[in-house]
């Protein structure tokens, strides 16, 4: 069963820099709060490992290492192409683009980035591709900051460093980013990257189930269930496994048929 919904890349960038939303996290199973948290890193790793498999990137440190070759890639039909390239409108499109990032733009740069991480209508680059969300994420763009984060995490085929996939979402959390502020949680609750302090797990799960982050929902409630970072509130556990619930989370609903309120799963003040 997996834990809520899946979460992707958000897309409030300027029209002329969407790109195609990718998942992110992947969770796993459990139910004891840290046995549930390391699955969640474990299925993220999983997550690499499978992309190597499919013939994606291999790990490769978000600081450095070995260009992956990429895939011929495949024009429209419609349109006419030199074999091996991609359509000239596309190469307008990415050398506007790069423009753009060489002149600071940091949600150009983030798409720059991506486009080297995916292969879109670049050769895959995974140093281009830190390069570019990078230098956006320096800028102060959440979206970079929690993306770098999940690559630091082992995310998308790149080497693990929890120190710094920690530092990132914090820097993204800071400025109200709910998906990093569930991550840098999960990362306080069992020490990876940063000292374990459940307290500060919980604070940061709060944040982001205020903003009806389903899975932050889900941990602040198994937290007050089990006084962890928070004193034991029956009340509160039950308040946010029914906030989890009322968005679809199974895992939720369970807890609460386990404290015996799963009858009305309605959030409710």
């Amino acid at each position: 069963m997996r834990l809520g919904n899946t979460i992707h890349y958000r897309d409030d960038v300027p029209i002329s820099f969407l790109m195609t939303t990718r998942d992110i996290i992947r969770f796993g199973r459990g139910t004891l709060i840290v046995a549930i948290v390391v699955a969640v890193f474990a299925g993220k790793a999983f997550a690499g490992e499978a992309a190597r498999e499919e013939g994606t990137s291999p790990a490769t440190k978000p600081d450095g290492g070995t260009a992956a070759t990429a895939d011929a890639n495949r024009p429209s039909s419609s349109v006419r192409v030199v074999a091996g390239k991609p359509p000239i409108a596309e190469t307008n499109a990415i050398e506007g683009l790069r423009l753009a990032a060489e002149d600071s733009v940091a949600q150009a740069q983030f798409s720059l980035g991506l486009r080297y991480e995916n292969g879109t209508g670049v050769a895959k680059d995974p140093v281009q591709a830190i390069h570019w969300v990078r230098k956006a994420a320096e800028q102060g763009y959440d979206e970079a900051q929690y993306v770098l984060g999940c690559w630091y995490n082992g995310e998308d085929g790149f080497a693990k460093d929890p120190v710094e996939a920690a530092k990132w979402w914090e820097k993204a959390a800071a400025q109200g980013h709910a998906d990093a502020q569930h991550c840098l949680a999960l990362s306080y609750s069992i020490g990876q990257g940063v000292t374990k302090n459940p307290a500060e797990a919980a604070k940061w799960w709060r944040k982001a189930a205020e903003q009806k982050h389903v899975d932050a929902q889900f941990f602040l409630g198994l937290s007050y269930a089990e006084g962890l970072g928070v004193p034991k509130i029956p009340e509160q556990a039950v308040y946010w496994l029914r906030q989890a619930a009322a968005q679809g989370n199974g895992n939720a609903l369970a807890e609460l048929k386990k404290l015996g309120a799963d009858r009305d799963t309605s959030a409710r003040n």
